[in-house]
């Protein structure tokens, strides 16, 4: 593993190798699954009507299901605070002002590969790729997907084009290790070739233990199902491409059974973002949450979340709050791993939520949209800025977030949909939580904990 610096204005903290030395790491293979723009309610074991996910349901039916998990409004920060354990509103590079660079953290395969896993990621990378951020420079063995969203490389990403245009036109090109392959793939044939991908790691002849970061492209627009799941749902291609995805997990739950892996397999199964509803019959819904894909809404960043260990993780149902930046500790914890010394500052181990049920640690959170935009301190929440979707949809012209003054307030505990603006009636909240978030902003930025 390479030297890497954590930058801090007030101090720089560099990590030996040897902090993350153990003698006896627990044999624990992790399976972490990524949907690109699932919504809150799109799984039936999420309250979904409309799609029916039998293998996922099944997951949840006998693990953890979190109904407030937080991730990141949009697709990037979501994978950068789930690699480093920080939180994405963090500068990376102070002096540049540049955020999103990786290459000054010690990344989830790094920190697994020093006690000789074996790392590889499936599917979407969405974090660069110039010189040190490339995924095989990041910790990963293997690498065998796209370099962003399927909407990258094809016709102008509006809705005109994903009603219209066709699957041939996308030609978002399949990478191989450092290899670009071309568009050798049909959008359609991408969870299927991933499938496939995963199964072979997990039928592979070889005792170290395993991390697959499984991060599909589906269902991001455009939606393509392959030829076996056309029509097979009730919701339209949206729906059949969230056949195919539950066909995945089922596949790869039956690879560990036949294997005799699946007792020591933590598999995961979350979202990066909510749903981009603007995109109405190819996008999911946050039900019963306000909100989307790009917004700072409960919809818009908390997404379903389901972790599964057989007899270790017990069927159950969580509300606590965590955050994707929390898997960071809370794996490196379950495993038996030393985290380097300044790094995943934000991270906070939750394996005791996972394993025994316990209470939440966590207990504030900022929600972040290109910048800061609302703060949450136990079940009261505050909303400076808003807005209700990323762009208009047919011509693809961005729109501007609306400043609230004053801030908007919520009792996510008694109104999760946030439709009552509690302000006027409790001021003192809104200027507590005003007063927290000033702190905690300014510790963002100066890289201290909060």
């Amino acid at each position: 593993m390479k030297n890497k610096w954590i930058h801090l204005p007030v101090l720089v903290l560099f990590w030996n190798l040897n902090l993350c030395a153990v003698e006896e790491p627990k044999e624990l293979n992790v399976i972490y699954i990524l949907a690109d723009d699932l919504g809150y309610g799109d799984l039936g074991c999420y309250g979904s009507r409309l799609n029916d996910t039998p293998h996922i349901d099944r997951l949840a039916a006998n693990g953890l299901r979190m109904t407030d998990f937080q991730a990141s409004a949009w697709c990037a920060p979501s994978r950068r605070g789930l690699m480093t354990g920080c939180h994405p509103n963090r500068p990376w590079d102070n002096e540049k002002g540049k955020w999103g660079r990786l290459a000054d953290a010690v990344v989830i395969p790094e920190l697994l590969k020093e006690v000789g896993y074996r790392t590889a990621l499936i599917g979407k990378w969405h974090l660069e790729m110039s010189e040190g951020l490339h995924p095989l420079d990041q910790g990963f063995d293997y690498w065998c997907g796209t370099r962003g969203s399927n909407d990258w490389d094809g016709p102008p990403p509006n809705y005109e084009s994903f009603r219209s245009a066709p699957e041939e036109s996308w030609k978002t090109p399949l990478y191989v290790d450092r290899e670009s392959q071309g568009a050798v793939v049909p959008q359609s044939g991408f969870i299927k070739r991933y499938t496939e991908e995963v199964v072979r790691i997990i039928e592979a002849d070889n005792d170290k233990p395993f991390f697959v970061y499984l991060a599909h492209n589906m269902p991001h627009v455009p939606v393509f199902a392959s030829q076996a799941f056309q029509g097979v749902s009730r919701n339209g291609v949206y729906g059949d491409v969230l056949a195919e995805l539950d066909w995945s997990v089922g596949q790869i739950v039956n690879a560990l059974e036949q294997t005799g892996q699946r007792e020591n397999t933590l598999v995961v199964f979350t979202s990066d973002n909510g749903p981009w509803s603007m995109f109405t019959e190819f996008s999911g819904v946050a039900r019963p949450l306000r909100g989307q894909k790009s917004t700072t809404w409960e919809g818009g960043t908390r997404v379903p979340f389901i972790a599964s260990w057989p007899g270790h993780i017990d069927a159950a149902r969580h509300d606590g709050l965590m955050t994707h930046y929390d898997v960071y500790a809370t794996l490196a914890n379950m495993i038996g791993i030393d985290i380097p010394q300044g790094q995943a500052i934000d991270s906070l181990d939750m394996s005791d939520v996972w394993l025994t049920g316990a209470k939440s640690h966590r207990q504030r959170h900022v929600y972040y949209f290109r910048e800061a935009m609302a703060y949450r301190s136990g079940d009261f929440k505050i909303h400076l800025k808003t807005r209700e979707r990323t762009r208009e949809p047919e011509t693809g012209k961005r729109e501007p977030s609306v400043i609230q003054d004053p801030p908007l307030l919520f009792d996510l505990q008694r109104d999760v949909r946030e439709r009552r603006d509690l302000h006027a009636r409790k001021p003192a909240v809104t200027q507590r939580l005003l007063d927290e978030f000033e702190i905690v902003r300014r510790k963002l930025q100066n890289w201290e904990p909060f």
